[in-house]
């Protein structure tokens, strides 16, 4: 590389980060949320390869939502808890979620709502059997269920 180019490179960074100031260093709760927004559009833009240029912004703009998420005290206890939650039990919630379903929507995959209560509230796991069931009744991977 050339000056000429380190100076082209410099000055497109300059450009670039007077435009990104508030998504490169978080100070404020909206800062974060459009972080988050931009990352969400990031995700749905960039093609399916690791050579797409905007995989380097979704690490730059992610890292810096890290860092914002490490010094918020609400944020980091979110954290810390989620950290202790079973990834069985999360996915189960989630797809719970996004399809507006209830505990007794399980009873072929996992049986009886009060099982899927106990499931949900720790007291039981998902077994093997349940984790082949619902991967197959939505068509996602079986390693979602595992950390």
């Amino acid at each position: 590389m050339t000056i000429t180019n380190y100076q082209v490179v410099t000055n497109s960074f300059l450009q670039f980060a007077s435009h990104a100031k508030h998504i490169l260093h978080l100070h404020s709760k909206q800062d974060y949320e459009n972080a988050l927004t931009l990352v969400e559009f990031l995700f749905d833009t960039a093609a399916d390869s690791q050579d797409d240029p905007l995989n380097d912004l979704i690490t730059i703009v992610s890292n810096a939502i890290t860092e914002y998420e490490s010094k918020d005290k609400s944020l980091d206890e979110f954290n810390r808890k989620l950290i202790k939650v079973d990834s069985s039990v999360a996915t189960l919630r989630l797809l719970m979620d996004q399809y507006n379903l209830t505990g007794s929507d399980f009873q072929v995959e996992i049986g009886s709502k009060s099982l899927v209560s106990m499931i949900l509230s720790g007291e039981r796991n998902l077994t093997k059997e349940h984790i082949i069931n619902l991967s197959q009744r939505f068509n996602i991977n079986p390693s979602l269920f595992f950390k």
